[in-house]
């Protein structure tokens, strides 16, 4: 399926604030790997089904982490199975199984999708939980840092497209 017009952050963007956000509290390893590839797949999927994401926010309290994707299209995400060997349609399917939680708010102006992943940070056993999965790795291995580092924990867009709010 061919994007519709793309609005709003991209994924790029969208993983540069929830890094920022997510090394601001210490949050890292498969927690953080986790919160990425819900953020990545659901502003994709606004990108590529409603016209793009119309609001993204990402709020971290330890231990757990809240991802909301708006978009312009009230219709509900589908879960759509297919054999293996076709690519695609299981961001749904994996939102859900990396999810604590899950809900989907409609109305006439379109939807808000939230989910609530967990974000332990290193005080609260996420380091643990890294290594014993992973095996010690040194910084450089992480996900928010492979691009050099994480970017500025107080990044805030000002025309509204993808914001963090850490408080």
């Amino acid at each position: 399926m061919e994007p519709r017009a793309t609005g709003g952050p991209t994924c790029e963007q969208a993983r540069e604030v929830t890094c920022a956000v997510l090394a601001a509290h210490g949050v890292t390893g498969p927690d953080a790997d986790d919160a990425l590839l819900v953020v990545t797949e659901l502003v994709a999927n606004a990108r590529r089904h409603a016209g793009g994401a119309t609001a993204f926010r990402i709020r971290c309290r330890p231990p757990e982490a809240l991802v909301q994707v708006s978009d312009a299209d009230p219709e509900l995400p589908v879960d759509r199975p297919t054999p293996a060997d076709v690519p695609g349609r299981f961001g749904w399917l994996m939102i859900n199984r990396l999810a604590q939680q899950v809900t989907v708010e409609t109305g006439p102006s379109g939807k808000t999708i939230t989910v609530v992943v967990a974000a332990r940070s290193a005080e609260e056993g996420g380091q643990q939980r890294f290594a014993a999965h992973h095996g010690p790795r040194g910084n450089a291995d992480r996900t928010c840092d492979r691009t050099g580092g994480p970017p500025d924990p107080t990044h805030d867009r000002a025309d509204g497209r993808a914001q963090g709010d850490d408080r």
